[in-house]
């Protein structure tokens, strides 16, 4: 539990950065088990110019790997979102073991909430 409250730490300590880059949390989601997993989702909230992401990116500290992922898979998101001219960009991050980071990207014609109608985020539970 203690590197899962680190995690949080860390990951809140990210956050102003990302914030500044143009994202926005729209999911938290933890789930305790043997090891404890998280996800985070974040959105970007419109364009923003890809050297001053850049430029905030420079000042975060590069004393954790987890930020530096963040920092990292959210300038590379913008710089897809911009060079493709799309409306918004969206970051999953599984932390778990293996991490991983899902970018998708939409439209900026299509409805923004039709990302949260992801199948990704549907549970379901089969019983005999």
């Amino acid at each position: 539990m203690a590197e899962f409250s680190s995690f949080t730490q860390q990951v809140g300590d990210a956050l102003p950065l990302l914030e500044q880059m143009g994202y926005e949390v729209t999911t938290f989601k933890a789930t305790w088990g043997i090891p404890p997993k998280a996800r985070l989702r974040l959105k970007s909230n419109g364009s923003t110019d890809p050297q001053m992401v850049s430029a905030i990116a420079a000042k975060a500290p590069n004393n954790s790997i987890l930020v530096s992922t963040l920092i990292s898979s959210a300038v590379t998101a913008k710089r897809i979102q911009s060079s493709m001219k799309l409306g918004a960009a969206v970051l999953d991050v599984d932390f778990a073991v293996p991490p991983r980071v899902n970018m998708k990207f939409v439209n900026s014609k299509d409805i923004i909430k039709d990302y949260a109608r992801d199948l990704d985020d549907l549970e379901v539970v089969c019983k005999n």
